[in-house]
């Protein structure tokens, strides 16, 4: 079976030997905090579902074809409370994060599209609902995404920059997100750097990976506590600071209102965010750190003789 062009996997990446460079003010390490906008996007029986997200894990809830208004108030928690705990907190530090904007969340919420806005964070395409587009075909999954986008740019008058899908990239998204106004994408798992994708094919739309292990979702089994999920995130900070490997790094955070919002949790943030900029870390929105990475890495062209 012949894979299909631009989707040949590249086990090589940078190799031993990354670009060797800083980041803005000198920084190894670039951090990303990425606030999952899902609440009132996720699947449920009251919109008409066949079944409901099982994404609060304090409710032992299990799959079923009924109404769980236990399981849909733990996830208002995350807009009504947590995303207002988070704000502050940021707001506290002066950071700016990445919002992955479920469409349907905000529409659902404006005041939250406009203090996304008013405090200055990144608007990116979480998917129109917490919608899953692995089963789609490449027609369907275009018109899901310009349909998210165009609401996500009603909700809060910017175009969103970035695509993150719930369940993972088909083989033409890329392509798709390339034609439809997007500047870069973050699905995927695979460096620690940004990059332009594999494949002779591939369009030219710069990648930023995500994590999976540095994320509040780990709350769910991981981490029992917020210390161990601050102190999760501190050791990551500092290995990249000192790693071996030459070159810089970035860190992705990935923050649910409903988990990271909760009181018990969010101290874990506070004391991360502190240690992060006492100790030189770069706290920037995805696109930032992209643009950054193109500049610096992208080889300056030679003037043409007689030039001015």
């Amino acid at each position: 079976m012949v894979a299909r062009a631009g989707t040949e996997r590249d086990f090589i990446g940078y190799g031993e030997t990354p670009p060797d460079f800083r980041w803005p003010g000198g920084a190894r390490v670039a951090v990303s905090l990425v606030i999952n906008v899902e609440e009132g996007a996720e699947r449920s029986i009251a919109r008409g579902d066949g079944a409901n997200d099982l994404g609060a894990h304090w409710i032992p809830a299990s799959a079923s074809a009924a109404r769980n208004l236990t399981l849909e108030s733990a996830f208002e928690y995350g807009s009504r409370a947590g995303i207002w705990r988070l704000l502050r907190l940021l707001r506290k530090h002066d950071v700016r994060a990445t919002a992955f904007c479920c469409a349907a969340a905000l529409q659902l919420n404006p005041p939250v599209a406009a203090a996304l806005v008013r405090d200055g964070h990144e608007i990116a395409d979480h998917g129109h609902q917490w919608d899953t587009h692995t089963d789609l075909d490449d027609d369907a999954e275009a018109r899901l995404i310009r349909t998210s986008r165009d609401a996500i740019e009603a909700s809060t008058g910017h175009s969103p920059t970035s695509w993150y899908s719930r369940d993972g990239l088909k083989p033409g998204t890329r392509t798709v997100l390339a034609g439809n106004g997007f500047s870069y994408e973050s699905n995927s798992f695979n460096d620690d750097l940004p990059h332009r994708g594999s494949g002779s094919s591939n369009p030219d739309l710069p990648v930023l990976p995500y994590a999976g292990d540095t994320n509040d979702s780990g709350l769910f089994k991981q981490f029992p506590t917020a210390a161990a999920f601050g102190n999760h995130l501190i050791a990551a900070l500092e290995l990249l600071a000192d790693d071996p490997r030459g070159g810089p790094s970035v860190m992705s955070v990935g923050l649910h209102p409903r988990l990271i919002g909760r009181p018990a949790y969010i101290g874990a943030l506070d004391h991360f965010i502190a240690h992060a900029r006492k100790n030189g870390a770069w706290i920037a929105t995805r696109e930032e750190i992209v643009n950054a990475w193109i500049q610096i890495t992208t080889p300056e062209q030679p003037t043409a003789a007689g030039s001015a």
